[in-house]
């Protein structure tokens, strides 16, 4: 191989995969939403809601309660909004966060449904 033929593929631009989320692929039986003070600024109150919309009816959608904790949250604030699915429930630790889920999408992602046609965010 040549020089310039080294040269050129080196400076050939590189395909970069996208970076992907965690997904939780098993059905979820508990979503629990941050709503303390990084995540809210972060919009997790509109997330919470847009939750419970989409959630199915067999799926518990809360807003976490880590009152139990020395940081009050999940101690992951600067990826919120975080969610956490299927932990041991209010009051508990458990289960995997998934950090920065957004809108529609992201919720629908983490509860394994689709979004329908027509989605609007419920209003508070």
């Amino acid at each position: 191989m040549s020089l310039l033929t080294a040269l050129g593929s080196a400076l050939q631009p590189q395909t970069r995969l996208p970076a992907r989320r965690r997904v939780v692929a098993r059905a979820v039986a508990r979503v629990e939403v941050c709503t303390k003070k990084h995540c809210k600024k972060k919009g997790s109150l509109k997330l919470l809601r847009i939750f419970e919309a989409l959630a199915p009816d067999d799926v518990e959608v809360l807003a976490a309660d880590m009152s139990h904790t020395e940081h009050g949250c999940f101690d992951e604030c600067t990826m919120g909004p975080n969610v956490r699915v299927d932990g041991a429930g209010p009051k508990a630790d458990g289960g995997p966060i998934v950090n920065g889920v957004r809108g529609a999408a992201g919720a629908a992602e983490v509860l394994g449904v689709e979004v329908p046609d027509g989605f609007e965010v419920p209003p508070p």
